[in-house]
């Protein structure tokens, strides 16, 4: 079975001025939107934060470093991951670069294999009962704490499922191969805990639903039918182009706006429908560094963005 490889870069933010960044060399923090500091010199490829104090984040070598008070990391004996995410201060879920769920109930200490439906390419929880894994074209949901599974086949055994939620919103992208330029994916979603299900949006290969872009890119769910999903197109304009695409009511209307030239999203942060944070390389075909992270801010859902921060550190 395939596990997608994770994410070459991260970011996690929990209001409009408290997160961190995570990229090829190592992890900033910012206590006021501004000013980053360098708080890990390592490489980066997921973080989760429950508040301004607790966090986590995994590194290249698929170890979890915790920070306790915001600012300080240690390193902690660990599976190797390839994803994290915290649902409180002590109940944490994880997926092994093999497909293995695991669970975490002591903040980050340790870890033991949860129970799910086999070996899983995506996870996702709200809540220490409510969460989904996704193998495939499937998708299980489960409220029982993994005690218990339902499975709902949305599409065919050969795609690759990313998996976002949020309360009982929970969104999954499909991606389903590439020829030409263009990549085919579907979007679904749930809105009532992964009881039904509906298509919302698909690669232009069709003409059905919306699209996003050429390609599909990070997306994040807010819960209460909002979500923000990114896309990119690389030929587009000579250096390329990204979209932002925004819903607040589950999928039946979108916006989209190509705030960016040159700029390919690689992570994307959203604490509100409004307020946000986005991760891309540095631009193409620029006579700056080759290997650059630059970090965006939005307060308009994405229509328009500024750039706050760039450093070699968060380089995908």
């Amino acid at each position: 079975m395939i596990v997608p490889p994770p994410s070459a870069t991260a970011v996690a933010f929990v209001d409009q001025r408290h997160g961190w960044a995570g990229g090829q060399a190592g992890l900033v923090g910012t206590t006021d939107g501004k000013a980053f500091r360098v708080e890990v010199r390592a490489p980066i490829i997921g973080i989760s934060a429950v508040d301004r104090a607790r966090a986590w984040a995994i590194t290249g070598d698929g170890f979890v470093l915790r920070t306790s008070d915001g600012h300080r990391w240690s390193r902690l004996g660990a599976p190797h991951l390839n994803r994290i995410q915290f649902v409180d201060a002590r109940v944490g879920f994880g997926l092994t670069r093999d497909g293995v769920l695991v669970v975490s109930g002591n903040a980050g200490g340790s870890w033991v294999q949860g129970r799910s439906p086999g070996l899983v390419q995506s996870e996702c929880f709200a809540t220490r009962q409510l969460g989904w894994v996704a193998r495939g074209g499937s998708v299980w949901t489960t409220h029982e704490g993994g005690r218990r599974w339902m499975r709902a086949r949305l599409r065919p055994s050969t795609a690759l499922p990313e998996l976002g939620c949020r309360g009982r919103d929970v969104w999954v992208l499909f991606s389903e191969g590439a020829a030409a330029g263009t990549e085919g994916y579907h979007v679904f979603r749930s809105l009532d805990g992964g009881s039904t299900w509906r298509a919302v949006l698909a690669s232009p290969f069709q003409s059905r639903l919306p699209t996003i872009s050429n390609y599909a890119g990070p997306f994040s769910v807010l819960g209460r039918k909002a979500a923000v999903f990114t896309g990119a197109c690389a030929p587009c304009e000579g250096f390329g182009t990204a979209t932002i695409v925004r819903t607040v009511d589950g999928g039946s209307t979108f916006r989209r706006s190509t705030p960016f030239h040159g700029y390919m999203p690689s992570a994307l942060s959203l604490v509100d429908a409004s307020r946000g944070w986005l991760l891309s390389g540095g631009r193409v075909g620029s006579a700056g560094p080759a290997s650059l992270g630059v970090l965006w801010r939005t307060v308009d859902g994405g229509r328009h963005w500024r750039l706050v921060y760039r450093s070699p550190l968060l380089a995908p």
